[in-house]
């Protein structure tokens, strides 16, 4: 039995809407950089940035990572029907 089209539409619309969202996040956070008069790439690395002086890593606390964890999941819950 195959899914339903407007089911593979549903799915695939939400899977861009997560997918944009997370983009205009790590294009809001991106344009944080910080301005050292650090020139070493090492010494940069060592207290978290790299070396155009943006964070490394996550920039979103755990608790903000999580609440959108759970809308996402939540989300992709009552996009399913239960058969």
């Amino acid at each position: 039995m195959r899914t339903s089209i407007y089911l593979t539409v549903a799915t695939w619309l939400i899977k861009a809407d997560i997918q944009k969202e997370e983009r205009e996040w790590r294009r809001r956070y991106r344009r944080n950089a910080h301005h050292l008069p650090l020139h070493n790439e090492h010494l940069l690395k060592d207290i978290g940035l790299d070396k155009h002086g943006r964070p490394l890593g996550q920039v979103a606390p755990p608790h903000i990572v999580a609440k959108r964890k759970t809308r996402h999941l939540r989300r992709e819950l009552h996009s399913r029907i239960a058969t």
